[in-house]
């Protein structure tokens, strides 16, 4: 996977978007959209809660791997 990593500006630009950014390569031409996040005031607080929380996390792999020790063999 290639990794392009953003400078502070660029990262604040898309942060505070609330509409469809335009990336565009040095001659303007656009390379993709990024569409904002949809998130309502009250997913936020609940993701905030949840982040400040002492409860258990599990990464996206140990979620998977545990779905696939599931699966009938």
């Amino acid at each position: 996977m290639t990794r392009l990593v953003l400078t502070p500006e660029q990262t604040r630009l898309i942060a505070e978007s609330r509409e469809p950014i335009q990336v565009c390569d040095p001659h303007g031409d656009v390379l993709t959209t990024i569409e904002p996040p949809d998130f309502t005031p009250e997913e936020i607080s609940e993701a905030a809660k949840a982040a400040d929380s002492n409860e258990p996390r599990y990464s996206t792999q140990q979620v998977l791997d545990h779905l696939r020790s599931l699966e009938p063999k």
